[in-house]
């Protein structure tokens, strides 16, 4: 459980900047480790031309369970620090708290994006991370590289000249979900629109194509099929698609 809160934390802590100049406020209030929101509920959409905002709180574990020589091993966590990233969406800049993105085993800390986005698509983020910690006496460093939060960035006026509809698609509700889920999406006119789920190995489970009319509409997805799990889905319009995360619990 620890190596997996530890995994879900330093997947949320890699959205920020050292040269960035804002600074996010830590929720002092949150004391189970993990990250709000969570990668199944995944970041806002944004549009391009308008203001966005996003804040990512995070609880540091003080210790994880690594396996060492073959067998497990509790290692003391002393920080989580970003080296990288690439992907972010042109017009955002990102910050972190603490400001050096230096995040210490046990604290609580926060991300903040921000900005007004310039170019419509789909931007996956992608950071390499490196987790410091302490086995008995002995140092441990391990790097990981995360790339599955993303930002869908709609055009300002639509496609083929709307200017009243863009492309958008919302997280799945409810979500996680036993057997039915609704997922609703926005498109600037009349359209037939690719919808496809993928599980966790790349593996298409479902494909169909929608006839979707301008503006909002909406896909009942019936997953009594598939087992329980994360999932990926998608809606594809022209050259432009958007995925999202779900999660099918049968509990």
């Amino acid at each position: 459980m620890k190596k997996l809160i530890l995994f879900a934390l330093i997947t949320a802590i890699f959205f920020n900047t050292v040269n960035a100049i804002g600074q996010c406020v830590p929720n002092t209030s949150i004391t189970t480790p993990g990250i709000f929101p969570d990668s199944a509920t995944g970041l806002n959409s944004a549009v391009v031309g308008q203001a966005y905002n996003q804040v990512i709180q995070v609880r540091v574990p003080t210790d994880t369970v690594v396996v060492i020589a073959g067998s497990p091993q509790t290692v003391t966590i002393n920080s989580i620090t970003v080296l990288s990233f690439t992907n972010l969406p042109p017009g955002l800049t990102y910050t972190c708290t603490p400001s050096n993105c230096i995040f210490p085993g046990g604290t609580n800390g926060c991300v903040e994006i921000s900005g007004t986005p310039t170019t419509s698509g789909n931007f996956v983020l992608n950071a390499i991370l490196e987790t410091n910690g302490t086995f008995i006496i002995f140092p441990i460093t391990r790097q990981d590289t995360v790339d599955y939060y993303n930002i869908n960035v709609s055009p300002a006026t639509g496609l083929a000249g709307n200017t009243k509809f863009g492309f958008n698609i919302e997280q799945n509700s409810p979500n996680p979900f036993n057997e039915n889920t609704n997922i609703d999406f926005t498109v600037p006119s009349k359209s037939n629109i690719g919808f496809r789920v993928y599980n966790l190995l790349g593996k298409e489970v479902y494909n169909n194509v929608f006839e979707a009319s301008a503006g909002r509409n909406t896909i009942s997805f019936d997953a009594k099929e598939l087992n329980v799990g994360v999932y990926m889905y998608s809606l594809t319009l022209g050259a432009t698609t958007l995925t999202k995360r779900m999660i099918i619990s049968r509990r």
